[in-house]
């Protein structure tokens, strides 16, 4: 009897377990992403075994992720399983080889359970270029900077647009692999234009194979398919020139000595173009120097930590055939001013747009000013979740607001359309005063969440694998009145002509497709197309650009 009803508890319990773990199964089947991706990668036509072939966030500042790969068989055949929905660059790992397509990766947005197929590569073994780079004594540069560059804005291959990096070891030697054919130019140092500093106290001038700092003189370097082109040696000149600057921090109005104050040096290498380097801090006395200057503009900021509000206008100089002295950097205590408000959304105040807001954090930056110093970007603060916030420690200047995410990226979905100072409106941004405090600030947010799926098509014409598609999507009815737009970066398009813009506003948009060719000396082909977007739902569209060359300016 007791026999009898132990095996009818067990039994039960058997059919229980099996129950619960039936249910987890389908749940967890639920929740499982059922996307994939697949295709074939092949080496000189044959297929290549043994690659792995992976997917990444397509942004330098997204998330990145080895989880979701998958590595080919022995027809060359690979499959990604259980990828989310979301936009990733597909990337063969095979460093020594190059894509015949003319990109290492290619984008794709993938949608919730979708089987992407057919995502190949042609892979074929890249150039290599070796050499030693050395100074006028003969002594090996260690661990510096070797730039490849092409010779011409496009090579022979039309595959290589950039520039590739790499590095010496401590005999100065350097190896730079998986090179598209093509001729190009190899420099050490970094394009800024010196190097070598620091602990040697001696600087080089960027300097192309085989001894020359002018880029239009340097020696051209023929990489061919699986070549290997040696001895590109580069010696640099170790007798350049320099000059020290010296000078002093002081308090702008008591002009005592300020020590222990953190420098910036600005360097203008060319009209638009900068380089940013950290000075010494000041001494005990507030004095400074900075040594190992070349001839050349620059200018001289002042940082401070989070605890002591200071600034100071930069002190422009230049450098010509002198040291120069008795540069006199003047600060003042600000940062003390706040602005304080309350951030509203436009036209509806519902518990779903509310939730977005409370997920976002509000990012304040001002502008540098007229002589080009750097802009203040703040720490995003706090949201409120009656909407309020409060940002202090701001200096004088046009305050500019966004709506960021936690990882710092704009914040898909909310927008501020509208900057309020008391009703009245700041399109240019809420301007502080020193130490100013000040209310009454209104953000107005718009709360979007309408979807554009679109596919981009061209006709008449054959579509190099170095082109790049760009959208831009319009809002007609806030371009007509006048709204200030929120930042949103434009939508990626990947390898298939696909994108995906999200968090828009309810409204009719003209999307703009334009098909940019490195090297094409026609006006960029585009075409447009207006779409209707509603609140909460996913409008599809398909553009098609004509590549064929229409008669207009800019057209030969």
């Amino acid at each position: 009897m007791k026999s009898s009803t132990l095996q009818v508890v067990c039994w039960i319990l058997l059919v229980f377990c099996n129950t619960v773990q039936a249910q987890t199964e389908t749940k967890a089947a639920k929740k499982e992403p059922a996307s994939s991706i697949s295709g074939k990668v092949t080496i000189k036509g044959k297929g290549a075994p043994g690659i792995v072939v992976g997917v990444r966030s397509p942004e330098p500042y997204g998330p990145q992720t080895s989880t979701y790969k998958g590595t080919t068989d022995q027809d060359g055949n690979y499959k990604i399983t259980n990828v989310p929905p979301g936009t990733y660059r597909v990337i063969p790992a095979a460093p020594a080889f190059v894509n015949s397509g003319g990109q290492d990766s290619k984008t794709l947005i993938i949608a919730d359970r979708e089987t992407v197929e057919g995502i190949d590569f042609a892979l074929f073994r890249g150039g290599v270029i070796t050499g030693k780079a050395v100074d006028s004594e003969g002594l090996p540069l260690i661990e510096e900077q070797i730039t490849l560059l092409p010779a011409e804005a496009n090579n022979q291959s039309g595959q290589y647009i950039g520039e590739l990096d790499s590095q010496t070891d401590d005999r100065g030697i350097y190896r730079i692999f998986g090179i598209p054919p093509g001729r190009y130019k190899v420099a050490a140092g970094p394009r800024d234009g010196y190097f070598g500093g620091g602990s040697r106290r001696s600087l080089y001038k960027q300097t192309f194979y085989l001894a020359t700092t002018d880029p239009s003189k340097a020696s051209i370097v023929d990489v061919t398919e699986g070549g290997e082109a040696t001895d590109v040696d580069i010696t640099v000149n170790r007798s350049l020139t320099t000059f020290t600057v010296s000078g002093r921090v002081v308090n702008g109005e008591t002009l005592k000595p300020l020590p222990n104050v953190n420098l910036v040096v600005q360097r203008t290498i060319s009209e638009g173009q900068t380089t940013l380097d950290s000075g010494p801090p000041s001494d005990i006395q507030g004095e400074f120097k900075l040594e190992n200057l070349t001839p050349g503009k620059y200018a001289v900021f002042v940082t401070s930590r989070d605890d002591r509000q200071m600034r100071a206008e930069e002190v422009s100089f230049e450098v010509i055939d002198q040291d120069l002295t008795g540069l006199i950097v003047k600060t003042t205590e600000g940062g003390n001013g706040s602005v304080s408000g309350l951030i509203v959304l436009e036209g509806r105040n519902d518990k779903d747009a509310l939730a977005v807001l409370s997920q976002a954090r509000l990012q304040t930056f001002i502008p540098g000013g007229a002589n080009g110093g750097p802009g203040i970007a703040l720490r995003p603060v706090s949201i409120n979740p009656d909407g309020s916030f409060r940002v202090g420690g701001l200096q004088s200047g046009l305050v500019h607001f966004q709506l960021t995410s936690t990882d710092h990226r704009p914040f898909t979905g909310l927008a501020i359309i509208r900057v309020e100072r008391d009703g009245v409106a700041q399109p240019r941004g809420v301007e502080i005063r020193d130490k100013e405090q000040i209310t009454g600030v209104r953000l107005v947010v718009r709360y979007s969440n309408g979807t554009v799926r679109g596919v981009v098509k061209t006709e008449n014409g054959e579509l190099p694998p170095t082109a790049r598609i760009s959208i831009r999507l319009s809002n007609l009815a806030d371009d007509s009145m006048g709204v200030q737009r929120g930042f949103q970066p434009p939508p990626n398009v990947d390898s298939r002509g696909r994108f995906l813009a999200e968090g828009l506003a309810a409204g009719t948009y003209e999307v703009r497709a334009t098909v940019f060719i490195p090297g094409s000396r026609i006006r960029p082909p585009f075409a447009t197309q207006q779409v209707s977007v509603v609140e909460g739902g996913v409008t599809e569209v398909t553009i098609t650009v004509n590549l064929a060359p229409s008669p207009g300016p800019g057209n030969p």
